[in-house]
């Protein structure tokens, strides 16, 4: 991973259940029934459009952690130039409740009580302010920040309503975090009457401290808000604000963020359909109790629609208020124009524009009562929000179920065509569409398409905690991801900006072999990706040739995203070169499972035609005869820059190579210097340790994560087995406990191939997904301290333990191999709907036998190990012996 975390650093609440346990279900639905604690909201997605949901069950939230809507491919530029993917409005917002003083659930102004810690989060917040929660410590997880952003925000403000009030002098509480190592400077409105505040030092940004200033407050109702003005240096985060009385002490009772109250709550994702459903009892300020069922999902059969729907039972009669909206406090690196309401037919336009217009979506909804028009009426909502309300007479004890159908196109879609409609036309289009089809309908479709992609699937059998930590995996993947949608994805899917949407190795080496060998057209659009931007990759290296050093091929983006530019800061854009080879071996791999000669002559060859030519040049002969590749970043990127990275140089060697054989197939003209500097390429073992040192001069230090263990797999560079073992050995003592997910993964792997003795397979297993597992929801942080969330690339390295770890299976060209490998702790390994060359098939790792089933297509050969190559035809599996370690593997550390 890049080691400039740009996403929102979280700290994990607690992990799921231990493999070994049950969950309590079939391994596909993840509930909760309390959100108050341990609790990540999780997010829904298609591989197009995806939205984060708070606890409340729809709308926007700013805590625990910042719910966004997402959508592939929409970046903007924003101040520094960098493109960086933009998030919609929140989408999914859709209120109920009466029209009287009971206000609407999740809708309306949040106001907290005299003598009550009022998060500023809870606030409305302006002019440039935002919520973050990057530095621990906040009541809420999240604060105010984006006072000062390269530069005091002039008019960044937070307001926090204060209720309940007596007359009087009080006393007002800030906490805040000034870690600037100076006083700061903002002004504190009371009533609109501003002061100006010196905020000392805290001495770091995750120390908070509490100023306490003299207040005049008028009876009931007040306003207290923090703003910079002209002159203020404005570098201070603020947590919370509390009015209390003069001379008491401050009040420990943190303000709920909904106004009334719930019971009876309840939220479950069902993986097998990816919708989220959340019902409760919710009591208003008036006394008025309503029972609510909500349903939020994006359609996977049709991927620019998203639903929010809730069955509402109002306890009482009356007059009740639907709102429906775009929050625009969701938005980011973007804004908004064009807010319409067409009352007649209940309908909301609203036009989002990125940062830099680098993309435009088209946003529309149309809202149905009991699947009927029931007219509406704009409302005022504050800039880039976009609402429309209906009211109607309800009954007590009547079901209402309100429905919002939601379109969504953009500019730079890629699985419609852009010259028959505009991103408005389109998503109105798909919007009216969808209400004139009726919720259920559209539902059942979602369900069918949901039950296609499971018919692949992995399990442990009699072990439901762990096969719903390998089905959420797999969810979230496919969530981020679907045939048609070639942009690709980050390190957090789309459920965030996080990483700013960029793609890295993650998607090539980590995410992209989990979803190949399942689902070969979704992963083939990471390849699509790359493809399209080839260009771009041929200017990246044209800039860096010299007259010394002639650079040919193609260099592509450490961090890629809209166009293909190099969007890292250095030292990574410089140095972090690796990205070539894996994006070779990525395309290779497609071949490889697809035996597509077509696709590989007119879809791949030119891309691993440039990054052949990229390292036959960007190489150096060295005085031995050989070649060096010198001032690089390997995976390890605590170390740079740094000669021969065993790692970089492994992946160079490949890739060229690879170009090689695919020249071969294409009826292509390979250059002469591939071969050369690929066998020239210098992978130094160091002889007396019988290791292979990380680069020239390696002495021991901390690596950050995996990389020369991925010697092993997924290069297969050719070793013995000790000279493997002890590389595993040891690089575990050195690799920092703190770094990323991904390297006990690629250790689980390496040890199952290798057979390692003893525990060391399964304790792998088990650090590869324990420490950054999020309740309850079984999503992923990057580290055991937080970083990017949700961390997909960590879930993509989890996955491959089970589909080529135990199962032993590897790709080629004209044969598959699996060599099964299981510790005694799991009692199997069920892999369903695998692809290779047309045929589909299954492999369960027993703990004596390993089956492989033939579902459809020809006959399948299969290597079992290094051994001979047997037909597998249907209706007659095949049926090979299961390997164990060596040694007592039934007490492990974990």
């Amino acid at each position: 991973m890049a080691g400039l975390l740009l996403g929102t650093a979280v700290v994990p609440a607690s992990s799921t259940p231990e493999p070994g346990k049950t969950g309590g279900n079939d391994g596909w639905v993840l509930s909760t029934t309390d959100t108050s604690k341990n609790y990540s909201p999780t997010f829904v997605g298609n591989g197009y459009l995806a939205a984060r949901v708070p606890a409340a069950g729809h709308g926007y939230s700013s805590t625990p952690i910042v719910t966004q809507s997402q959508l592939a491919g929409f970046y903007g530029a924003p101040w520094s130039g960098a493109e960086e993917r933009a998030s919609l409005p929140s989408w999914t917002t859709l209120g109920f409740g009466g029209s009287g003083s009971g206000g609407v659930y999740g809708i309306g102004s949040w106001s907290c009580g005299f003598n009550q810690l009022c998060p500023a989060a809870y606030g409305k917040i302006s002019g440039g302010a935002f919520v973050e929660n990057s530095h621990p410590g906040g009541i809420v997880g999240g604060y105010l920040a984006g006072l000062n952003t390269g530069g005091p925000t002039v008019g960044g403000t937070g307001v926090v309503p204060i209720r309940d009030a007596p007359a009087g002098k009080a006393t007002l509480a800030i906490r805040y975090s000034n870690g600037s190592g100076d006083p700061q400077t903002i002004h504190l409105g009371v009533n609109g009457t501003l002061q100006q505040l010196t905020v000392p030092s805290t001495g770091s940004w995750d120390d908070w401290a509490v100023m306490t200033v003299p207040v005049t407050l008028t009876a009931g109702d007040n306003t207290l808000e923090i703003t910079v003005k002209e002159g203020d240096t404005a570098r201070v985060n603020v947590d919370y604000l509390a009015a209390y009385p003069d001379g008491s002490q401050s009040p420990t009772e943190i303000a709920p963020r909904t106004v009334g109250t719930t019971s009876k709550y309840r939220q479950s994702l069902d993986l097998r359909t990816g919708v989220l459903s959340t019902s409760f009892d919710w009591t208003s300020p008036a006394g008025d109790t309503t029972s609510f069922a909500y349903e939020v999902n994006a359609n996977r059969a049709e991927g620019h629609l998203g639903t929010v729907t809730v069955r509402a039972v109002p306890h009482w009669s009356g007059t009740a208020t639907v709102v429906d909206e775009f929050d625009g406090r969701g938005l980011h690196r973007a804004s908004t124009t064009d807010p319409q309401v067409d009352g007649k037919n209940a309908a909301l336009s609203q036009t989002v524009v990125t940062d830099g217009k680098l993309a435009t979506a088209g946003l529309n909804s149309v809202l149905r009562v009991n699947d009927k028009a029931v007219p509406t009426k704009s409302m005022d909502v504050p800039d880039g929000s976009a609402a429309q309300r209906a009211v109607f007479p309800v009954r007590a004890g009547r079901t209402y179920r309100i429905t919002k159908y939601v379109g969504i196109a953009s500019s730079v879609d890629t699985d419609r065509s852009l010259k028959d409609a505009t991103p408005q036309q389109a998503a109105a289009s798909t919007a009216a569409r969808a209400a004139e089809t009726g919720y259920q309908q559209l539902l059942a479709r979602n369900n069918k398409e949901w039950s296609r992609l499971w018919q692949s699937s992995i399990s442990i059998p009699g072990d439901s905690a762990m096969t719903a930590q390998i089905h959420a995996s797999m969810f979230y993947l496919l969530a981020s991801m679907r045939p048609g949608v070639t942009w690709s994805t980050s390190p957090g899917g789309l459920s965030s900006d996080g990483y700013s949407g960029h793609v890295f190795w993650d998607m090539e080496t980590w995410m992209y072999p989990a979803l190949l060998a399942q689902y070969p057209d979704i992963a083939n659009g990471a390849n699509t990706y790359r493809q399209k931007l080839l260009s771009a990759a041929e200017a990246n290296a044209a800039k860096l040739s010299t007259p010394s050093q002639p650079i040919k091929g193609a260099k592509f983006a450490w961090e890629s995203a809209l166009t293909g530019k190099e969007t890292a800061p250095d030292p990574w854009g410089t140095y972090e070169i690796h990205i070539n080879s894996d994006i070779a071996l990525a395309q290779w791999q497609y071949y490889q499972a697809s035996g597509d000669t077509a696709w590989l002559r007119d879809k791949a060859w030119p891309v691993l035609k440039g990054i052949a030519d990229y390292w036959a040049t960007r190489a150096v002969p060295n005085s031995s005869g050989g070649y060096d590749i010198n001032d690089v970043m390997g995976p390890d990127e605590y170390n740079y820059p740094v000669d021969n990275s065993a790692t970089t140089n492994a992946g160079a060697q490949a890739s060229l190579r690879i170009a090689i054989r695919a020249a071969q197939l294409v009826g292509r003209t390979a250059d002469p210097a591939w071969k050369k500097v690929a066998d020239g390429l210098k992978i130094p073992v160091d002889t007396k340790n019988n290791i292979h040192p990380e680069f020239d001069g390696y002495d021991g230090r901390t690596v950050k994560q995996a990389d020369v263990t991925l010697l092993q797999y997924p290069w297969a560079v050719p070793m013995s087995p000790s000279l493997a073992q002890n590389d595993l050995d040891y690089y575990k003592e050195r690799t920092d406990p703190g770094g990323p997910s991904m390297t006990d993964a690629i250790a689980a792997i390496n040890g199952a191939a290798l057979g390692s003795p003893g525990c060391q397979v399964y304790d792998y297993l088990r650090n590869s997904a324990d420490p950054y597992q999020a309740a309850p929801f079984n999503q992923w942080y990057e580290t055991r301290n937080g970083g990017a969330f949700n961390f997909t690339t960590g879930q993509g390295g989890y996955l491959q333990e089970f589909l080529y770890g135990f199962t032993g299976m590897r790709w080629g060209t004209n044969v598959i191999t699996i060599d099964p490998f299981l510790p005694p702790q799991l009692p199997g390994v069920n892999i369903t709907g695998v692809k290779w060359h047309g045929r589909t098939f299954d492999v369960t790792v027993g703990r004596q036998t390993t089956k492989l089933t033939l579902r459809s297509g020809k006959s399948l050969p299969v290597r079992v190990g290094s051994g001979d190559v047997r037909e597998v035809k249907s209706g007659t599996p095949l049926n090979v012996p299961t390997r164990h370690p060596a040694g007592d593997a039934t007490q492990c550390d974990s």
